[in-house]
């Protein structure tokens, strides 16, 4: 049976992630005028945007910056810094294949908008640390989605986000 302590200390180890990629939601209002797609306006040889305008330098940046502050608040930058790249990374991955079936941005896709973040950060803390804690990615992956669609919902409401998904 799952415990408290397993399921807090599973969203503990993840809350670098979570924070990076809240973050450029955020930042975007803040910077909206000094916007830099990581894409550069480019299109793929497809004709289709590479990532969008949504992807940003500044909040790749930015994202990355939150979680590496918030992994030090919890003892450890350097896997703050990991999981907060890993999971912005995650969502650039997951913006590319969007685009390729022609999903515009800002279009839902579930269960991949809600799961991209977490595969980016398990990787890149695989890749990073050599360790993979099977524990902590089965209960994210169910509790993820949950969590990330209650918080989109909540930045519609607040009028960060243009749609509750």
């Amino acid at each position: 049976m799952l415990s408290i302590y397993v399921l807090v200390e599973a969203l503990l180890f993840i809350l670098p992630a979570y924070l990076a990629n809240i973050a450029p939601v955020f930042f975007h209002k803040i910077f909206s005028g000094y916007n830099f797609p990581i894409d550069f306006g480019r299109n793929f040889f497809d004709g289709k945007r590479i990532f969008g305008d949504g992807k940003t330098w500044n909040g790749l940046i930015l994202g990355t910056m939150i979680g590496g502050l918030v992994g030090y608040l919890e003892g450890n930058v350097n896997i703050g810094l990991v999981l907060g790249f890993g999971a912005l990374f995650g969502d650039l991955v997951k913006s590319f294949f969007k685009r390729r079936i022609g999903k515009v941005r800002g279009a839902s896709w579930f269960p991949f908008d809600q799961i991209d973040f977490i595969l980016g950060a398990f990787l890149f803390y695989y890749l990073f640390f050599r360790q993979f804690v099977l524990t902590h990615f089965f209960i994210l992956l169910i509790l993820t989605p949950i969590l990330h669609l209650a918080t989109n919902w909540l930045g519609f409401k607040l009028k960060l986000k243009k749609e509750p998904w």
